[in-house]
């Protein structure tokens, strides 16, 4: 979602990307995995997003804090920014966002890391408007709109600009992806883009 978020604005370069996911994988299982600490290796990049599995930082913190710092080190050591990004809380455990902003922002004050709030931003929009649904049905992923939400954060962070005025319709393979009112898809925007800027002020 990401990639068509910049194409439908021509910045004059293209977005590389790459990924290395597992089933519910961990940042021990990453740190410990040889192909994502390849990946971290296989090119020079600009920035290296971190992710852990959604229970991560509630379950085993002290692992979860442990490994970010393993990983943030080899990120570093490529001359290249980790950005953690901060997931959302489980549809049935909403109490426990606060947990995970936590753990992820003590993570992000390292040096040159970045902090991804896409849990808040989550948060902020089930607020404002609660009708929005931004869950896949089985209440921990994401659906199309809030993978296009998701997609507005790391824009906001990566760019330093608001993505206010992109797009809220896209298709894939002849198939709309997500199709966003102008209004629902300003929203979405505007806080996006506030909150990621109330952050790193």
């Amino acid at each position: 979602m990401l990639l068509m978020l910049v194409d439908a604005e021509d910045r004059g370069f293209e977005l590389i990307v790459d990924q290395c996911t597992g089933e519910g994988a961990s940042l021990e299982w990453h740190w410990k995995n040889p192909a994502s600490r390849d990946a971290i290796k296989g090119k020079h990049w600009d920035y290296v997003v971190l992710q852990d599995r959604s229970g991560g930082p509630l379950e085993e913190p002290d692992s979860f804090a442990r490994h970010a710092g393993l990983l943030d080190a080899e990120i570093r050591k490529q001359d290249a920014r980790t950005i953690f990004y901060m997931t959302w809380a489980n549809r049935t455990r909403p109490d426990t966002q606060a947990v995970l902003a936590d753990a992820y922002e003590k993570m992000a004050r390292g040096p040159g890391a970045i902090l991804a709030p896409v849990g808040i931003v989550w948060e902020s929009v089930h607020r404002i408007e609660p009708a929005l649904e931004l869950y896949h049905p089985d209440g921990r992923h994401a659906n199309p709109v809030g993978s296009y939400l998701t997609a507005c954060v790391f824009y906001s962070v990566l760019f330093n600009t608001s993505p206010e005025g992109l797009p809220g319709t896209f298709s894939f393979k002849g198939k709309k992806r997500v199709d966003l009112k102008k209004d629902q898809a300003l929203l979405l925007q505007k806080v996006a883009w506030e909150t990621v800027t109330s952050i790193s002020d």
